[in-house]
């Protein structure tokens, strides 16, 4: 693998609309770990979330705009090549450490899917029915109580165990509530499961820099 690239490894059939989804969301995934996974890039944590704050809070949705800020113009991921004859490939220019602990990410997740999927329904119930609760009672500010706090904040740690992010603790510290940081683990799952389905349907492949150079 180039110093400087990374290829995804590709089988089956492929539509126009397969490859404008997986750039699209293969971004934000890569994004994300860019911006928070502290270990493995030189941008603040603290910076990003604070920079969220400032323009008018968490929209997650929006968020991923934020990160691609924070994302040096030479590790923008750019298509280096493509080969449509097998092996087939889609190479991309970008930081391959965040690359590669992306497709850990994926290998983590896929041990064991269903279990992960629970802890995520379980936790995004909590906070469906906290939205539920200040709709009924026009409570805007209204927060989750101290018991349920704890049972959220648990399940985030799952979940963010169950999608190999390392960067829990920091995370933790810099957003200003478990509903922050559990919204940011909950999109960041349901990113995760699109880029998932690509393998699962036998379409990609995300090699790891360790086994590729055994």
């Amino acid at each position: 693998m180039d110093n400087r690239s990374y290829k995804i490894l590709l089988d089956g059939r492929w539509s126009l609309e397969d490859m404008m989804n997986f750039s699209r969301v293969y971004f934000q995934n890569y994004s994300f770990l860019y911006c928070l996974e502290s270990h493995i890039s030189n941008v603040s944590t603290e910076a990003v979330l604070k920079d969220c704050e400032l323009r008018g809070g968490f929209s997650y949705v929006n968020i991923y705009s934020i990160f691609r800020g924070y994302i040096q113009k030479q590790d923008i991921p750019q298509i280096q090549s493509i080969q449509y004859a097998s092996p087939r490939w889609l190479e991309l220019a970008l930081n391959p450490d965040v690359a590669d602990q992306f497709a850990k990410v994926l290998g983590i997740y896929l041990v064991a899917p269903v279990a992960v999927t629970a802890t995520y329904n379980r936790l995004h119930k909590i906070f469906s029915d906290l939205k539920k609760r200040r709709e009924e009672g026009k409570l805007a500010s209204l927060r989750l109580c101290l018991e349920e706090t704890k049972v959220a904040q648990k399940l985030c740690d799952e979940l963010s165990k169950g999608l190999g992010f390392q960067s829990i603790e920091s995370l933790n510290e810099y957003t200003k509530d478990v509903e922050e940081g559990s919204k940011l683990m909950l999109a960041h799952y349901r990113r995760i499961t699109k880029i998932a389905k690509f393998i699962q349907n036998g379409k990609a492949s995300f090699p790891i820099k360790d086994e590729i150079d055994e």
